[in-house]
């Protein structure tokens, strides 16, 4: 009996001992994400055509009435942008306005929403870049026309639960990519 009176001391005693120093909270911690080099390969439809990243694909989603929609797809990092073509007929007022509007939807949750205008004279592709910065849906939002017969619309998605923190290094890959694939659109 004695035996384990003494065990216990010393095990309370051992506990006892190793506490001691102020505390100090480790940070949150998040896994490392490998990004690929930028490679960029041709992608032409019947609708536009474009450098895409190397590493993703373009998965065509088809319909009704609908031609050239498509989600390019980040495979391993669970993101997509999804493209939406859309031919103008007189509405292009009308396709900025629900552009500026699905922005503004993310407006209660975002931190801060930071614009880029799109100006390719050369090629006359122009539009706006949205980049909506914190826990929302969708970081990326963009437009691109040629402002007489083509509207592209594009939002980014991951298949995840939104965390800004975590997902930044592909996010801004993501965003490097579109600003390639709207310098090459024609």
């Amino acid at each position: 009996m004695r035996a384990v009176a003494d065990t216990r001391i010393w095990v309370c005693a051992l506990l006892l001992s190793g506490c001691g120093g102020d505390v100090i909270p480790k940070p949150r911690g998040y896994f490392r994400i490998d990004l690929p080099r930028k490679e960029y390969i041709a992608y032409r439809s019947e609708c536009f055509s474009a450098e895409v990243p190397l590493t993703t694909r373009l998965i065509p989603r088809y319909m009704e009435g609908q031609r050239c929609w498509g989600d390019l797809d980040y495979g391993p990092y669970r993101a997509q942008v999804h493209l939406t073509y859309r031919t103008v007929e007189g509405d292009l007022g009308q396709l900025i306005q629900d552009a500026h509007d699905f922005k503004s939807k993310h407006e209660s949750k975002a931190v801060r929403i930071r614009s880029e205008r799109i100006l390719n004279d050369s090629v006359q592709v122009y539009g706006t870049f949205f980049e909506v910065e914190g826990n929302v849906a969708s970081p990326l939002v963009f437009y691109l026309t040629d402002s007489t017969s083509n509207f592209l619309y594009g939002s980014l998605y991951f298949r995840t639960r939104p965390n800004a923190n975590s997902l930044a290094p592909i996010t801004d890959q993501i965003r490097k990519n579109m600003r390639h694939f709207a310098r090459t659109l024609h």
